[in-house]
């Protein structure tokens, strides 16, 4: 194409109404000829073809075009821009050229407010040259006065190799300017031909009151076609040139929106790092920013130049992708709704951005909705998803081409969106399912953390043999850099499983990633259903609450998933930090060091009373034993003293065990390195009697003849009490009937 051509149109009534346009590249080539008369300029016309184009608010009632362009020779590639304005006012100016006789000549131009003009159109001034007296002669000059567009970069052949998918945003700012971000893929000659990088380039547009500044009255008839000199009064905007997202070794495209005063850009690039041909996912964010009282600047609130990476596509570039281009929607209050279209799950994912490149709703968002549902439909689509958002108050549609309706083809479905503005806010998890699947683990969707986020990671999985539906399994924070991570989630569909005697839960997980740093701890919360709980509650009836379960970790450093639980080398228990209940089902959360195989059962728990004496069995025979003890930071060895005894023996005896012991764990290390015993947890309890009188200060109240303190589980079963002191335990159980006073100016606090 040769030319960009931009025409204002409006209905009226039914009717287009044409308002004014025209083409936004115009070339012409200026050169310098030698006569009888000396040295003159001419004007060639070359044609400036367009590669590519983008149109876009100019916030004024007009549009910005950026444009890729191929010129002559001597031109090569550019990156140009042009606007149409639109007066706010009707103007008249008067700028200068130089006639035949070299004389400034007035050019008159009227704006119109019902009008569109270009900001830049090619303009061409003619003049005489005479020398000799007999003959004279008559040499014609023509001078290029002003060229159509206005070339940001480029005009290098030897420097610039290619420029590719040109696109632009314009924000505003609280002062009299608008700022304008140009993006574009942007290869150079360095010395051999660089990897694609997208280079942003700034513009201040001033925001006037009638007519741009360009345009107004200008009385210098030798500088090119328009007044250059800027309102006395502008503020300023920082020289902006830079990475806007980083190297790739393919063509990539990328979006780029903008809205307030702030500006994103995503794409999924071909990471020159990465030799497996998967495909680094990153977004970039900038914003307008008052440096001064006349000033603003262009700046990264991403971490990096090159962009945040923030998912990894899992395919291979050269057949298959997981993701489809990434976007971010952005509202006039600058909010940005980051979408993208999962082809493993056949749905969108979304989630707010508030600050940096962090994703609010976690790595790579949250899914919009289930791309499974029950017979007859089965299976459907969630493809091609465009996102809108109310400009102010934080709500939004999204829409997507859907094959669910077999009698009707392909439809549009849309589903309303909200609390986009609140951060903090998670959107709640869908209902829990069975995921039974008669021939191995339901594998989660494929999603990569790298600690940019901050924020819980949601995976999801789905059984197609018995309760279908995408079902949530796993959340991971997003705090560390691990690269790509799968949950395998295996579901046993026989009488429930046990070891030793001892039940534990129908569902088991494993957890594999790229990296996992050492020592590095991560937040883990792992789902299961109320079907499965209650299997559990029937099979162990110490089982009461979630609160009562614990994580058994086993060390698995690949996809392999064991079907049900012995113990091996290396194995540790995992106390939960919490649990909550979700549609259907619940989660309990445990940190950790290390990812693998994960099993849910009923806690080993030793009750003791404060200072009191207690035994823990291991539930292992072997030729040897060795217990130990892990207070915190590992397990190690015992050996026997004031507290432990028979630490070699299948018993270990406890004696005048501390209250500050409570949360030690304690394993049976048997016949060497080859088996560990189960690991119990010791607490201390103390119950109430009201043996004497109803003071909570009473030991004498007590079933461990003290009062209770902030190591201390209480349980209330029945009776009076006052409490009359500063107050903190541990935990407390309270059973109904009981009558329980806090007197005024003293406090209870229960710590878990």
């Amino acid at each position: 194409t040769a030319h960009v051509y931009v025409q204002c149109y409006k209905d009226i009534s039914g009717n287009l109404k044409y308002y004014g346009g025209g083409a936004m590249n115009d070339n012409a080539f200026e050169s310098i000829a030698s006569s009888s008369c000396g040295n003159y300029s001419y004007v060639t016309y070359p044609d400036a073809i367009v590669i590519d184009y983008s149109i876009f608010s100019d916030l004024q009632g007009g549009c910005n075009i950026v444009m890729h362009l191929i010129g002559n020779g001597v031109q090569g590639q550019m990156l140009a821009y042009n606007k149409l304005f639109r007066p706010k006012n009707a103007a008249v100016s008067t700028q200068y050229v130089r006639g035949l006789d070299n004389n400034p000549t007035p050019v008159v131009n009227a704006y119109q407010v019902d009008s569109v003009y270009r900001l830049y159109y090619l303009m061409v001034d003619h003049q005489e040259i005479h020398c000799g007296t007999n003959p004279v002669i008559t040499v014609n000059q023509f001078r290029l006065v002003q060229q159509g567009y206005q070339v940001i970069d480029g005009y290098s052949p030897a420097t610039i190799y290619d420029f590719n998918y040109a696109k632009g945003v314009t924000v505003s700012t609280t002062g009299n300017i608008n700022a304008t971000l140009i993006g574009s893929s942007k290869r150079i000659f360095n010395p051999g031909v660089s990897h694609f990088t997208i280079q942003g380039y700034g513009l201040k547009e001033e925001v006037y009151d009638s007519i741009p500044y360009q345009r107004a009255s200008f009385s210098d008839p030798d500088y090119p076609g328009y007044n250059y000199v800027e309102p006395s009064l502008s503020n300023k905007l920082n020289y902006f040139r830079d990475t806007l997202l980083g190297e790739g070794t393919r063509y990539y495209d990328f979006s780029f929106s903008g809205g307030g005063s702030q500006v994103f850009a995503a794409a999924i690039i071909t990471d020159p790092t990465y030799p497996d041909f998967s495909q680094a996912v990153r977004l970039q964010h900038l914003a307008v920013e008052r440096q001064s009282s006349d000033s603003f600047a262009i700046v990264f609130k991403a971490s990096r130049k090159a962009g945040d990476l923030i998912g990894k596509d899992q395919g291979d570039y050269r057949y298959t992708t997981q993701y489809d281009l990434p976007f971010v929607t952005v509202n006039t209050n600058g909010i940005g709704l980051f979408s993208i279209w999962d082809k493993e799950m056949d749905a969108p994912r979304i989630s707010p951005v508030f600050t940096g490149a962090s994703l609010a709703w976690g790595g790579m968002g949250r899914t919009t909705g289930t791309s499974y549902l029950p017979p007859p439909v089965n299976y459907f689509n969630e493809m091609l998803p465009k996102v809108a958002l109310d400009p102010v108050n934080g709500k939004g549609l999204i829409a997507w081409v859907d094959n669910r309706n077999s009698t009707t083809g392909l439809d549009i479905y849309m589903r309303h969106i909200d609390s986009l503005h609140i951060p903090g806010y998670y959107p709640p998890v869908r209902r829990l399912r069975i995921l039974q699947n008669p021939y191995t683990a339901c594998s989660s969707t494929k999603t990569a953390l790298f600690g940019i986020s901050k924020s819980y990671a949601l995976f999801e999985s789905y059984s197609p043999y018995s309760d279908i539906g995408c079902t949530p399994v796993a959340e991971i924070k997003d705090d560390n850099y691990l690269g790509a991570i799968v949950v395998r989630t295996f579901q046993n569909v026989s009488s429930i499983r046990k070891f030793n005697g001892k039940a534990y839960l129908d569902r088991n997980f494993t957890i594999y990633c790229d990296s996992l740093p050492p020592g590095k701890q991560n937040n883990l919360r792992l789902y299961f259903t109320k079907t499965e709980f209650n299997a559990l509650k029937a099979a162990d009836n110490s089982v009461n609450t979630p609160a009562d379960l614990v994580v058994i970790h086993q060390p698995n450093n690949s996809s392999a998933y064991p079907t049900s639980y012995s113990p091996v080398a290396g194995e540790e228990t995992l106390n939960q930090v919490r649990w909550d209940s979700v549609s259907n089902g619940y989660y309990i959360e445990v940190v950790t060091n290390k990812f693998g195989d994960y099993f849910i059962q009923k806690a080993s728990v030793t009750y003791l009373c404060p200072g009191g004496n207690g035994s823990i069995v291991s539930n292992i025979t072997g030729a040897t034993y060795q217990w130990q003890v892990n207070t915190g930071s590992g397990f190690t060895n015992l050996t026997n003293n004031a507290n432990y005894n028979n630490v070699n023996t299948f018993t270990l005896q406890l004696t005048s065990i501390p209250s500050s012991f409570t949360g030690y764990q304690y394993r049976c290390v048997v016949n060497g390195v080859t088996t560990n015993s189960n690991i119990t947890t010791l607490r201390f309890q103390n119950s109430w009697t009201g043996a004497v009188d109803n003071a909570w200060e009473n030991a004498a109240n007590w079933s461990c003849s003290s009062v209770p303190d902030l190591n201390t589980d209480v349980i209330l079963n029945s009776g009076t009490v006052t409490v009359n002191s500063v107050v903190l335990v541990r935990s407390l159980i309270i059973s109904p009937g009981v009558s329980f006073t806090v007197n005024p100016g003293f406090s209870f606090t229960v710590l878990h």
